[in-house]
């Protein structure tokens, strides 16, 4: 790799990250749609975008290439992608929502691959594996994201926010513990942001409700409101 393409694409994966780090920490304990939440949480979009997609091009453009990464950040900026577009779609943005769905099919792909990698990698004494636990923390999330059926739901819009964010929020902190807390063992570097994600998005469907998969009565009521009178 080019030396100055190498310094640029590790400033910004650095800087980008610990940036987004801090206002997504700043988002969540703001008070749900206030500015401080807005602004927090586009700057949190914004920075890990930029941290992520410097590190996918750090992955790539390598003597050796690192397949796991690539997968990781890719997971990482659907998520993002996914939780940007919610409130759009629950403004009844339709092309929105096809953006939606078309990320979350590549999510749920590179998620697939992830968990591949991962149990190629496993063994016996090291069963607990990256890609394992992140592929499938991957397609959980994808999973029930792709259960929304956006402008027939508009209310479920906020759910499926956080949840993304929080998602790519868990991706990122794993790859973080994983590479600079060495004092954990292995397993364990894995499994706290899998299971602090988890834990999140848990909280973040029961605090704000998850609508049943029905048709949701605000679709109707927006219909009904948009209607032509006669």
């Amino acid at each position: 790799m080019v030396e100055p393409f190498y310094t640029v694409c590790r400033v910004l994966h650095v800087g980008g990250g610990w940036l987004a780090f801090a206002s997504g920490a700043v988002a969540l304990g703001a008070a749900k749609g206030s500015r401080a939440h807005i602004l927090a949480g586009r700057c949190f979009a914004l920075s890990m975008a930029i941290g992520v997609t410097a590190g996918i091009l750090l992955s790539i453009f390598r003597t050796d290439p690192q397949s796991t990464l690539l997968f990781q950040g890719i997971v990482a900026l659907v998520f993002l992608a996914t939780g940007y577009l919610a409130p759009r779609i629950g403004r009844q943005s339709r092309g929105s929502y096809r953006w939606d769905r078309a990320l979350t099919a590549v999510g749920f792909l590179a998620s697939l691959s992830l968990l591949r990698q991962g149990l190629l990698h496993a063994t016996l004494q090291a069963p607990v594996q990256f890609g394992v636990v992140m592929g499938g923390f991957g397609l959980w999330v994808t999973g029930r994201h792709a259960w929304w059926r956006g402008p027939a739901q508009p209310s479920r819009w906020r759910v499926e926010h956080l949840t993304s964010f929080l998602a790519a929020y868990t991706v990122s902190w794993s790859f973080i513990i994983g590479l600079y807390v060495e004092a954990l063992p292995a397993a364990a570097r894995v499994l706290i942001p899998a299971a602090g994600g988890v834990a999140g998005i848990w909280w973040a469907r029961r605090r704000f409700g998850e609508p049943a998969l029905g048709p949701d009565p605000a679709a109707g009521a927006l219909t009904a409101a948009d209607a032509p009178s006669r």
